[in-house]
């Protein structure tokens, strides 16, 4: 069937290139310096609302009776031109147009070409059908993101959660990462996590990308199961005929580790044949840090501290590639690839202080992992004077592969007292940094992979009419997605036979200096390569623990398929100044899944293990509607009511089951869980500054059903949701639905060159935004039986406040900019009573950025982050009880930039 679908699509093109006769007007529209398309521009007939707009590649197309016609070019930050056509029955010309900057008299390639990033993500948003957010490359390189996650964190209403200071996952509109999917060309990538469907985006470079689009409002024609937004990552395309060749040095230094970082890049695109029918656009980078943290962690309920020291390699690796070809004006095939690696060696320090046990455990940690994301989108375009066809097939995987984690325990019979009621937790334990005092305790070594594919074909057909002098276009088609997904893991764990030394008898690492500004200290652990060596030469010393190596392996292993099938249809009519579009969607998903259940005796023994399989289904049927009303070509008021949902992740839906009987515990997956369905609101006031710019305004309103949380039942029978229960009469932790929850919030943005100052003012550059959110979720009252005994709490992921405030100067060659990103706290998990619930503190980064261009062709530049040194900070219960904060430090950059 996959074979089949594919093969279909991608011979449809024969069958349109003989369609449709009339006149079409089409054509390129672009930057008259550098030749670059500008997307979002505006072509009309002058006196009417007859028009179109162009798309990511400058290009323009719409049918237009026969006779002369005079036609206006629009685009904010650009002067507009007028063309007068001619245009005969059947006939396609090609009209393209040049536009010139309105900046161009400032005489400075600089401001030129950072307002030309920002001319054409505002262009993108203004035209518009529904509400979105648009961050072009340039723009994107005005901020020093070197990923895509910290790039969209600049974004109204994103907020982003940090890994070792890096952003790695996104949050929009106050919603939690697996309310958002993740697109690149258009379509669906898989996780590479087993556990997850959300990506981690600190996995692909932001210089891969031409531009990002946040779609806050979903159309019919866009996948369904979005409820905070969907992101859209677009890689690069060739422009021009004239070869553009673009890179970057970069060479950088991480303060906490004192350690370097550097980044290259380098793209090269063209346009070959008459007519620019051929493009070839390829794109490569490469990003290595070396980073690290000092960190602190608390057990509360346990009277348990940490200490963790943690150093880090990371590398980012990143290539794409666009080949398109134009056999005609009305027919375009392309072939478009994304290839992403991201590397992180971690090493990692910790004494573990437990005061109830007389115990200090000292333990090391050597782990290599790599997640890496490939896409291959290919597919056509036919435009034609009365239907347009568009298909593609899509082929993406993700893959999270560990293929070494070692982790080797020391446990030394030591008193320790902790005092809490600090900023920092007062340590007394004589003797802890003694390595002699410790005894070898464990060693767990073992591998892991998650693999994650997608195999896509979809195709869209418009058909433009008129009703009266009013131009429409109805819109269907249909997709087919088949996912494979599965975890594979090995974990070893051994103990010590007898004869096994204690930690002083390897040698050593050097000891961690300045932990957490030598608030407390570090020995010099054992070195792990060492340990390796003995445990290789001396394996009758040691015993695998063949059961705690069973049990681990069967409980966290699964396979699963989910094949999904939609269709859907949309209308677009323009009423004058009045664009209404609207329509319906079809989605079903069916899920199919192996996993297997474990029960644990009360002797603490492996009693069973049962393979599990089985499957769900489920069906949505999505309305959208959209308003989009311009008082003039640069205000717009916008307001639409949309359906979506979200899909539960893997690890909550596969049903295996661990009892734990000695424990009196089980943990249990909800074969029944139901995916969260919405309905959301939105409204918005937008105006645009001829200077570039925007001002915006707008509310927006969603109501959940179905949340999903986790809840633990305690000396409880199993939920009904068990497939088959194992065990009863034990605590029992599991992904559950909530009943409702709603979700509003206010979202406020201004940015603007301010050209209209007078002196140096007019060389200063604005950029704010502001969003509020507030929710209000019930479930079923942790502790009670009793269904309808609810409390009320905030949505997880949702932060009240989420900011941005930016201040740049730029003149003829010059430019720096100071910027902050604030995020407020935030509910991070649901624990089993309100105590135990753990927060997400606010936080606020300060970085710095400033460039001089040398020339046309050469920029350096400077960035610092995270000047402030911003720790990453949790709470559990309330603000008092502080149970993590670990530091970063700040670290630099420095390189140059060419475009040749």
């Amino acid at each position: 069937m996959k074979r089949l679908l594919c093969t279909v699509l991608l011979g449809c093109g024969a069958m349109f290139q003989m369609m449709g006769q009339g006149a079409i007007l089409k054509g390129k529209i672009s930057d008259a310096v550098n030749e670059e398309p500008l997307p979002g521009a505006e072509v009309y007939l002058k006196g009417t609302s007859t028009g179109s707009t162009s798309d990511l590649e400058g290009q323009y197309s719409f049918n237009l009776p026969e006779g002369e016609h005079t036609l206006v070019f629009k685009f904010i930050g650009y002067e507009d031109q007028e063309r007068t056509v001619t245009l005969k029955a059947g006939q396609t010309l090609v009209e393209d147009v040049v536009l010139s900057s309105k900046y161009e008299q400032l005489n400075s390639v600089t401001i030129t070409g950072n307002l030309q990033g920002q001319s054409k993500a505002l262009n993108q948003q203004r035209s518009a059908d529904n509400i979105k957010n648009v961050i072009a490359s340039d723009q994107m390189g005005r901020f020093p993101d070197p990923n895509a996650a910290e790039a969209l964190q600049r974004v109204s209403g994103v907020n982003i959660e940090r890994d070792q200071g890096e952003g790695r996952y996104v949050f929009v509109r106050g919603l939690a990462p697996q309310f958002t999917n993740i697109s690149v060309n258009g379509e669906q990538i898989p996780s590479p996590e087993a556990d997850v469907r959300f990506v981690a985006l600190d996995a692909i470079p932001a210089d891969q990308l031409a531009s990002m689009e946040v779609t806050k409002s979903l159309t019919p024609d866009m996948d369904g199961d979005a409820i905070g937004g969907s992101v859209n990552l677009i890689t690069r395309t060739a422009e021009t005929k004239k070869p553009q060749i673009r890179g970057s040095l970069v060479g950088g230094y991480n303060n906490l580790r004192q350690t370097p970082n550097f980044q290259g890049s380098l793209s090269y695109g063209q346009r070959f044949l008459e007519n620019n029918k051929l493009g070839v656009l390829l794109n490569a980078s490469y990003y290595e840090n070396e980073l690290g943290s000092d960190n602190w962690e608390r057990e509360p309920f346990d009277n348990e501290m940490e200490l963790r020291d943690y150093e880090l390699t990371r590398t980012r690796t990143g290539f794409s590639s666009t080949i398109d070809y134009k056999f005609n004006p009305n027919t375009e095939v392309y072939v478009k690839g994304l290839y992403t690696r991201f590397t992180d060696r971690e090493w990692r320090r910790r004494y573990v202080f437990a005061p109830e046990d007389d115990e200090v455990s000292m333990a090391l940690k050597d782990r290599f992992e790599s997640q890496t994301i490939s896409t291959v989108n290919i597919g056509a375009r036919h435009n034609f004077p009365r239907i347009q066809v568009d298909y593609e097939a899509q082929y993406s995987y993700g893959e999270q592969n560990t293929p070494y984690d070692n982790e080797l325990t020391f446990v030394g019979d030591i008193s320790s007292n902790l005092d809490f009621s600090g900023e920092y937790p007062s340590l007394d334990a004589p003797g802890y940094l003694d390595n002699s005092q410790y005894g070898f305790d464990e060693f767990e070594n073992g591998n892991t992979l998650a693999e994650d594919r997608n195999l896509t074909g979809k195709f869209n057909i418009g058909i433009p009419y008129k009703t009266g002098k009013n131009e429409g276009l109805l819109k269907f088609g249909a997709k087919a997605r088949f996912k494979d997904k599965s975890f594979t893991i090995v974990n070893n764990k051994y103990e010590d036979l007898g004869g096994v030394p204690g930690a002083d008898s390897f040698e050593e690492d050097e000891a961690s200096k300045n932990f957490l500004g030598d608030r407390y200290e570090f020995a010099a652990f054992p070195d792990m390569g060492n340990f390796i060596t003995y445990f290789n030469d001396n394996p009758a010393q040691f015993e695998l623990q063949t059961e705690d190596k069973a049990i681990d392996e069967a409980v966290e292993a699964f396979e699963a398929t989910e094949n999904v099938i939609a269709a859907y249809v949309m209308a677009r009519q323009q009423f004058n100044k009045l664009t209404v579009l609207g329509g319906v969607r079809y989605e079903r998903t069916e899920v199919e899944y192996k996993s297997n259940d474990v029960v644990i005796d009360a002797a603490g023994d492996l009693e069973a293990i049962i393979p599990q399989d089985g499957g769900t289904d489920y069906d949505y049927i999505l309305p959208q509607l959209h308003f989009k009303y311009a008082l003039d070509y640069y205000t717009n008021i916008r307001a639409a009511a949309t359906f979506s949902y979200a899909r539960p992740n893997f690890s909550q839906i596969v049903p295996a089951q661990e009892a734990n009987l000695e424990d009196n515990e089980a943990t249990v997956g909800n074969a029944q869980l139901k995916p969260v369905d919405a309905f959301n609101l939105d409204l918005l006031g937008e105006h645009y500054f001829k200077s570039v710019g925007v001002l915006s305004g707008g509310l927006f309103y969603k109501n959940l059903n179905n949340f999903i949380y986790n809840r633990t039942i305690f000396n409880a029978s199993y939920p009904l949701t068990a497939v088959n229960p194992i065990a009863t009469g034990v605590d029992i932790t599991q992904a559950q639905n909530g009943q409702q929850a709603n979700i509003y919030g206010v979202e406020l943005a201004y940015q603007q060159q301010l050209a209209f100052l007078p002196g140096l003012w007019k060389n200063f550059n604005v950029y704010l935004n502001y969003t509020y959110t507030h929710s209000n979720a019930k479930i079923q009252a942790r502790g009670s039986s009793n269904a309808d005994d609810t409390e009320d709490l905030a949505l997880p992921g949702q932060a009240a406040n989420l900011g941005n405030a930016a201040l740049a100067y730029e003149n003829k060659k010059f430019s720096a900019r100071v910027a902050v990103n604030f995020n407020g706290s935030y509910l991070s998990e649901i624990g089993s009573s309100e105590a135990e619930d753990i927060y997400i503190a606010n936080r606020a980064q300060l970085d710095v950025s400033a460039s001089y261009t040398i020339t046309p062709k050469f920029r350096v530049f400077v960035e610092a982050m995270n000047l402030t040194n911003q720790p990453f900070e949790a709470y559990q219960g309330s603000e008092d009880v502080v149970i993590q904060r670990e530091y970063y430090s700040w670290w630099t950059r420095v390189g140059v930039k060419f475009d040749l």
